[in-house]
């Protein structure tokens, strides 16, 4: 009997499937945050040894650099060959694609403002919780007005960072997974129930990266979304676009926090509903599949 090589003279390769396949892909969608965390650590030591500085902004600033360096070459070595790749990306057309913008950058200020009173009349009721949530606000340098360099960080470089991770990187091989035998580059589409398979592990990633549960709970949600957007559009940028507009509205809560004090019950139920406006708005701009 003769062996031949899989895929030599036209021979499909061996299907790939079976526990061990589909674990090593979790295994290594699990293993892209704490890579990821290592990597701000060891830069933050390092920047904190070389500059003799423990100015959290600096070190901040040093730590999600380092997250960027690791995250960005990693996503640009799968990308030729992901599963959610597209040759066309939708919206095809100018205007369309300028209306997306507007609704994405609509939906991010909107989130925020509905986060933040969220958390403003839930955590009140966790005392500990809150307290333990405003300090690491504060470390992180967000809680109050943003430094130029802190905002800069916060409102550009991170969302470039965590999204060419976790919807970039930990979606794929959370695909690889749920999907065992589509070939990489596949032009056909990702069945809905395996991309969301795949979604929940990569927001799911996305909210144990934040390090406490308030966060977590919220990235888990908006991880969701942002990997929505990703399937949506077929470019990682536009969940880029959202996440930037999210965290630079931060910069706005505490002007507006001012404004919506004792309205905090009308303003989530308004920007509920808002949202879902605009998520509805952002489905019929990137086509009619689900």
């Amino acid at each position: 009997m003769e062996i031949g090589i899989p895929g030599e003279d036209g021979e499909p390769p061996a299907p790939r499937h079976g526990a061990g396949y589909v674990a090593r892909w979790l295994l290594a969608a699990a293993a892209t945050a704490p890579a990821y965390l290592l990597a701000q650590v060891l830069a933050s030591l390092v920047a904190g040894i070389a500059l003799l500085t423990t100015d959290v902004d600096a070190l901040m600033l040093a730590a999600t650099l380092a997250g960027l360096a690791l995250a960005v070459p990693w996503w640009l070595h799968l990308r030729p060959r992901s599963l959610l790749r597209r040759e066309g990306a939708r919206p095809s057309r100018p205007a369309q694609g300028a209306l997306l913008v507007c609704a994405l950058l609509a939906l991010g200020v909107v989130l925020q403002v509905t986060i933040s009173c969220v958390l403003s009349l839930v955590l009140p009721l966790f005392p500990g919780v809150m307290d333990g949530y405003l300090e690491l606000m504060e470390l992180a340098g967000i809680s109050d007005a943003m430094s130029p360099a802190a905002l800069v960080e916060v409102a550009v470089i991170a969302p470039i960072a965590e999204e060419s991770l976790c919807r970039g990187v930990t979606l794929e091989f959370s695909l690889r997974a749920f999907c065992p035998g589509r070939p990489p580059a596949s032009r056909a589409e990702v069945p809905a129930a395996r991309f969301w398979a795949a979604n929940v592990i990569q927001a799911l990633v996305f909210g144990v990266m934040h390090l406490n549960v308030v966060q977590g709970v919220y990235a888990f949600a908006l991880g969701l979304l942002l990997g929505w957007v990703f399937r949506r559009t077929g470019r990682l940028r536009a969940a880029v676009l959202l996440h930037m507009a999210v965290n630079a509205s931060s910069a706005l809560m505490d002007s507006l926090g001012l404004l919506l004090d004792g309205l905090l019950v009308p303003t989530v139920l308004v920007g509920g509903l808002a949202t879902v406006a605009l998520v509805r708005a952002a489905a019929r701009l990137t086509g009619d599949s689900a």
